[in-house]
């Protein structure tokens, strides 16, 4: 996702339980081969605690997508991801992402070209169902027949954007087709799994071999930690149910002084991995992930929204947490009782 799964957003959601394989934000083949490159290239930062990594691209030329895979392969990288869902419109318009189930031709070529970049790298392409209409039978059968390591089914149309339900009986239809096939293309469902417990029923519904959580994590950054107890249950002994249930709520359980230091903690990085001028803006996106769920919670929000630097924004967040009226508020809310 574009501006959160960097590689400081990947290293707090690693300390608190890692999925099995992290992706980056989807990087422009455009960018990187042109003069922008210093803009994007930033985008393909990662530490080697966030591997299993793969380096998602997007563009239009497949000479570019060649150039790019042999460079994400010499970089470290375990894999390459072709974006072809994103549905905004400026790259749509484009020809890129989401276009491309409009232009099989292409489509395949890219792939080709990245399969050949990669020089034995898996190679793998994540879409969507259809642009303006469900096209999934048709759209996914062709994806299969390009030798893809790994494809993700995003339930939606373009034209959908994030709008409605995700439509997972189209993951059905790529298992279905990879059986049939006789292929061992890994078939990866997304959309709209926020518990583990949805992710659990995805799996049995679909027989996808996996799930990929994008805007999920936003609720709950211990979403996997809570996939993972569902899998195992818990070293307590407790039943998985149970385990699911406690570890999905642990975020929203936690005193406001430990969820101010998740947020201070990612602050923290972001400066100290990018400098202190660089992209602070993006992350006010991330202050409700940390800073919900508790009395006043609006308040501290609209007051790092404020904020224009690192510094002003870990001040904020002092004066609120070492105000003894507000934390003496929230222990007798009813927000606090509850939780």
């Amino acid at each position: 996702m574009e501006d959160v799964t960097d590689t400081v957003f990947r290293r707090i959601v690693r300390e608190v339980g890692a999925p099995d394989l992290f992706f980056t934000e989807f990087t422009s083949t455009d960018g990187l081969c042109t003069a922008g490159r210093p803009r994007v290239i930033g985008r393909l930062r990662y530490t080697d605690d966030e591997r299993p990594l793969i380096a998602q691209i997007w563009g239009t030329r497949p000479d570019y997508f060649r150039k790019v895979s042999a460079e994400i392969r010499e970089m470290g990288f375990d894999g390459v991801d072709i974006n072809m869902g994103c549905p905004v419109r400026k790259i749509i318009s484009r020809g890129a992402c989401g276009a491309l189930i409009n232009n099989p031709s292409l489509a395949g070529e890219i792939i080709a070209a990245a399969r050949e970049g990669a020089s034995g790298l898996p190679v793998s392409v994540k879409t969507r169902i259809g642009v303006a209409s469900v096209k999934a039978q048709e759209w996914l059968g062709f994806l299969l027949e390009q030798g893809l390591s790994a494809l993700t089914v995003h339930g939606r149309t373009v034209a959908q954007q994030s709008e409605g339900e995700a439509d997972w009986t189209a993951v059905s239809t790529a298992v279905r087709l990879r059986d049939e096939a006789g292929l061992a293309t890994v078939i990866v469902g997304n959309g709209d799994v926020k518990t583990a417990e949805g992710f659990q029923q995805r799996v049995r519904e679909t027989g996808a071999d996996g799930v990929m959580v994008g805007r999920g994590v936003f609720e709950n950054i211990f979403l996997f930690a809570a996939v993972r107890d569902a899998a195992g249950g818990r070293a307590d002994g407790n039943d998985a149910a149970g385990g699911v249930r406690r570890a999905e709520l642990e975020f929203a359980r936690l005193p406001l002084a430990e969820k101010i230091a998740f947020f201070r903690r990612h602050l923290l990085l972001h400066r100290e991995t990018w400098g202190p001028g660089r992209g602070f803006d993006v992350l006010k996106k991330f202050a409700k992930t940390y800073l919900r769920a508790f009395e006043g919670a609006g308040k501290l929000v609209e007051a790092v929204m404020r904020t224009r630097a690192h510094e002003a924004a870990l001040a904020v967040l002092d004066e609120w947490q070492d105000s003894p009226a507000v934390l003496d508020e929230w222990q007798d809310s009813p927000a606090a009782r509850q939780a």
